[in-house]
């Protein structure tokens, strides 16, 4: 999200971790060639921002609400609102996955809330369209594998091959009126992004909780005990 602190781009600091993952996929590249191709700073390189420690435990779920141009208050992911804030908001469209939340442990998240509400004898909510899209294909299969796949549709959740679509305005979860709302896990919600209704971001636990209750609601391991 670098564009959005009016930075041309962002270099994040390659680890293990990433070589690690590297290796396992190309087979053709020695760790050497990984890392000679990598961008690292210089060695004594110094970065004023600071150090910032979060104590995530604190966080409260959030949104990042809806602009109104006309109102002056702008469509921006920095200006949210927590959601035990918002009282109750029905939900037309649910949508998940895209590029920016559809990646292997995001997908683990959606089918840890569809599980669930399995369990919990609930499928989507009526009213409520439902998608969830492969950030790519070998999401896809891992979903195949694992078994989300069939969980996901056995509890009304449309699926979305890899590629380009809501966030963008093309293909299904699109919203057609200024009066739907639509909660997604997209990375932005400039007015008329994803059609004409008011769309709210939201983290995939969110997302998906939401599209079982049918308004927009913050995940907790006990939510679909009291439906």
């Amino acid at each position: 999200m670098a564009t959005e602190c009016s930075a041309k781009t962002g270099i994040c600091d390659p680890d293990q971790l990433t070589i690690d993952w590297l290796l396992e996929r190309r087979s053709d590249l020695s760790e050497e060639q990984i890392r000679n191709a990598f961008v690292f700073p210089d060695e004594d390189a110094v970065y004023h921002g600071g150090v910032h420690t979060i104590d995530l435990d604190k966080i409260r779920p959030m949104v990042a609400h809806p602009g109104d141009p006309d109102k002056g208050i702008p469509s921006d992911p920095t200006n949210g609102a927590y959601i035990d804030d918002l009282g109750s908001v029905p939900i037309d469209i649910a949508y998940a996955g895209s590029c920016t939340a559809g990646k292997d442990d995001d997908f683990s998240y959606y089918a840890k809330v569809a599980k669930a509400a399995k369990d919990a004898g609930l499928k989507v909510a009526d009213g409520v369209e439902c998608y969830i899209q492969f950030g790519s294909g070998s999401v896809k299969q891992l979903s195949e594998r694992m078994g989300w796949t069939a969980l996901f549709e056995e509890v009304g959740i449309q699926l979305i091959d890899p590629g380009c679509g809501a966030c963008i305005g093309a293909g299904p979860g699109i919203s057609n009126d200024s009066d739907q709302v639509t909660i997604s896990a997209i990375n932005r919600n400039f007015q008329g992004r994803s059609g004409p209704g008011q769309l709210y971001l939201a983290s995939p636990l969110t997302v998906m909780a939401s599209a079982f209750m049918g308004r927009i609601t913050a995940w907790h391991p006990e939510i679909f005990s009291k439906v």
